[in-house]
């Protein structure tokens, strides 16, 4: 994304060539962030993996600015100065790591590698299911906002991994609700690691559910469905014997208020409700703290990182019954 330097309310997207050489000086430093994480992921697919970013000598602040931005990308294998002939301490030589294939054995090892760090196992099997789940996912995300996770150890990561610290909160043979499931996270791994749940995925998006339906065909998934609906109107539009739930989640609802909005109405007793969010909570957790309490709602906030790339998670577990979370196990 480009506008021009010299008319700053000119916001018009602009085409940047995708080539092994990136000039900063004609954008906007408040476009610099966005612009080296969509010209970098586009370098990789294009298969371009060394790439020199001009940002000029200066003071060396555009420089450092560069290379703190450029720490933070975990598609960067390395980088350094530029030899003199290509720019000197003027520009950054930039290494991408190589693109992982989902069917590789290296992303096998990355998932298999990663549930063993969190404690937990991954037959061969689900490991397979994962790679046509992630291989369709990137095919139906050029025509369909799926995920804006493109890279594939952090969809290995953020996708799949970050679904396991859910398992031991689920007791056996539950009925499962997934709101606002997207590109069917997390209920279609919960689905695959646990056979014996049942499972409802819905989300307002059509398109969204379905590649649902897609992925749950394509696995040969039985006890899940996917349903274009929204939340509010899922009690409306189906028949009651198919509600209530006694696990809702979601990894997609952003502020917890409107989860409990969405949810509680749908929980049976006991139920037990988990919202999947990032490292802070704790501001969330304030402005709901009466309504917990009026609820007489169980809390439990389990953090946890997700290997390899070292992020912090929380897991937000709010139940209306004690024995909800007596007859799941805690994290260990």
């Amino acid at each position: 994304m480009q506008s021009d330097p010299y008319n700053t309310d000119d916001t018009r997207p602009i085409k940047v060539p995708v080539e092994d050489v990136l000039d900063l000086h004609t954008f906007l430093p408040k476009e610099i962030p966005g612009l080296l994480k969509e010209y970098l992921n586009a370098c990789r697919e294009a298969k371009i993996y060394t790439v020199r970013i001009i940002h000029g000598k200066g003071k060396g602040f555009q420089k450092n600015r560069v290379r703190g931005l450029l720490k933070d990308r975990h598609m960067v294998a390395s980088f350094s100065d530029a030899p003199p002939r290509a720019g000197g301490w003027g520009a950054t030589i930039v290494e991408l790591k190589r693109e992982i294939s989902f069917e590789s054995p290296e992303w096998a090892q990355i998932l298999d590698k990663g549930a063993r760090a969190m404690g937990m196992r991954l037959e061969r099997s689900q490991i397979a299911q994962f790679a046509i789940h992630a291989k369709e996912l990137m095919a139906w995300n050029r025509t369909t906002n799926l995920t804006a996770i493109t890279d594939p150890t952090e969809i290995a990561v953020k996708h799949f991994l970050d679904s396991l610290p859910v398992l031991p909160f689920l007791p056996p043979k539950s009925w499962l609700l997934d709101i606002g499931s997207g590109g069917g996270f997390p209920g279609i791994p919960l689905k695959i690691l646990r056979s014996d749940l049942q499972v409802r995925l819905i989300d307002a998006t059509r398109k969204k559910v379905n590649f649902q339906k897609h992925i749950i065909r394509t696995l040969g998934l039985k006890n899940i469905e996917a349903r274009h609906v929204r939340a509010e109107e899922l009690k409306k539009k189906f028949r009651p014997d198919s509600i209530p739930y006694n696990i809702i989640i979601s990894k997609a609802v952003s502020r917890l208020d409107i989860f409990l909005d969405q949810a509680m109405p749908l929980l049976g007793r006991p139920g037990i409700m988990i919202a999947m969010k990032g490292e802070s909570v704790e501001a969330e957790l304030e402005d709901v703290s009466s309504r917990i309490k009026a609820e007489d709602l169980s809390l439990i906030v389990k953090r946890y990182r997700l290997p390899h790339l070292d992020i912090e998670r929380s897991l937000i577990i709010l139940s209306n019954s004690p024995e909800a979370l007596d007859s799941s196990q805690t994290l260990s």
